[in-house]
């Protein structure tokens, strides 16, 4: 049954929960024309970069590593394909120019406005005034004045300013309580809050760059999509982030068996979510094949993680481990033809399973 504008199920409203019955032929499909899309946005981003940046930032473009470029375009390749441009698609509509201008800028400014706090450049306090007073804030040095220039722009150009700020405040609150995961000690419990809040309000700040807003059954959504997104992110990360000493789900507690139960029930939840929604079955095909596209690599990561780290008890015992070993490889045409079939099965499964109950589900009210 589709949900109601509280974003629970609401029994008077039609019925729109028959599964969505996606074929291979679809996932084939949907998959190529991301595949091409993705190939020709690396260049296409890079030739635009200039013409994208406010003039305040233009200025220090010479100085953005190769390595940072290369991150703006996979926050801008994720941020556009599988959020913004796939719930757009979903929902009847097609991006405007002014949105993915938006777009655009969002991905350079995100990964810069991290690096403030994760590189030690700016305390919590100092990018809240940045956040609450751009106005007025007198940047330090090169780093936070090109963020303030480029979030200055976003303020001018986002359809609600008070939502894309909320966000960013609810962002930073929570990138603050990631610098927790440096501690080898810290609980399960905190980790899959901490794991699950930075990554959903991290996709939130995106949409409110567009010129609609998710409806609160989609923003329901988003959240177990956002989890699965970033535990994917953290599978691939294990031996980048363990010689970093960062402390993740699945490289500190290792409990494969329970992320892997976590990621079939939080699909299944999405799954039934999006039968419930009022879009033509064909949308919520090709909605999901994207989604749960990335959410396949990270099953296939836990699955490589749970047999190389077998009879594996410490952190010291997975620095051990090579990158080769703790990398899912998915170039090779066997990995991809499985790839390809959990791609189709994700897509197609519902289960009764629970997901993991865990503290700290959103409660922040989103201003109308």
């Amino acid at each position: 049954m589709p949900t109601s504008a509280t974003g629970t199920i609401d029994p008077a409203a039609p019925s729109y929960a028959t599964p969505v019955a996606v074929s291979y032929w679809q996932v084939v499909r949907r998959l190529g024309k991301l595949y091409w899309q993705l190939k020709k946005q690396e260049d296409y981003f890079k030739q635009h970069l200039q013409n994208l940046l406010p003039a305040a930032a233009r200025q220090h473009q010479a100085s953005f590593t190769p390595q940072q470029i290369k991150r703006f375009v996979k926050y801008w390749q994720l941020a556009h394909n599988v959020v913004c441009d796939n719930l757009s698609q979903l929902t009847g509509r097609a991006l405007t120019p002014e949105e993915e201008r938006r777009i655009g800028l969002l991905s350079v400014f995100a990964p810069l406005f991290d690096d403030l706090l994760d590189n030690d450049i700016l305390q919590q306090h100092e990018i809240l005034q940045l956040i609450e007073a751009p106005d007025q804030y007198v940047p330090q040095q090169a780093a936070d004045e090109i963020v303030l220039a480029i979030y200055r722009e976003l303020l001018q150009e986002v359809p609600n300013r008070a939502l894309f700020t909320q966000h960013l405040q609810t962002v930073t609150r929570w990138q603050h309580e990631s610098q927790k995961q440096r501690d080898r000690f810290i609980q399960e419990e905190e980790l899959y809050q901490i794991t699950y809040n930075k990554s959903y309000y991290g996709i939130l700040l995106f949409c409110a760059a567009l010129n609609h807003y998710p409806s609160p059954a989609l923003e329901t959504m988003l959240y177990p999509i956002a989890g699965l997104m970033q535990l994917t992110n953290d599978a691939f990360d294990v031996w980048k982030d363990i010689h970093k000493d960062v402390y993740t789900l699945p490289n500190l507690h290792r409990n494969f068996g329970q992320l892997q139960h976590q990621f079939m029930a939080e699909i299944s939840s999405i799954n039934r979510q999006l039968d419930h929604l009022p879009y033509p079955a064909a949308a919520k095909a090709n909605f999901s094949i994207t989604i749960h596209a990335l959410h396949a690599m990270g099953w296939m990561s836990l699955q490589q993680l749970r047999t190389v780290t077998a009879g594996i008890t410490s952190i010291d015992g997975l620095k051990s481990l090579t990158r080769a070993q703790l990398v899912c490889d998915l170039d090779s045409l066997p990995q991809k033809f499985r790839w390809f079939k959990l791609v189709h099965y994700f897509a197609n499964f519902h289960s009764s399973l629970a997901a993991k109950p865990f503290q700290g589900q959103p409660t922040e009210q989103t201003p109308q």
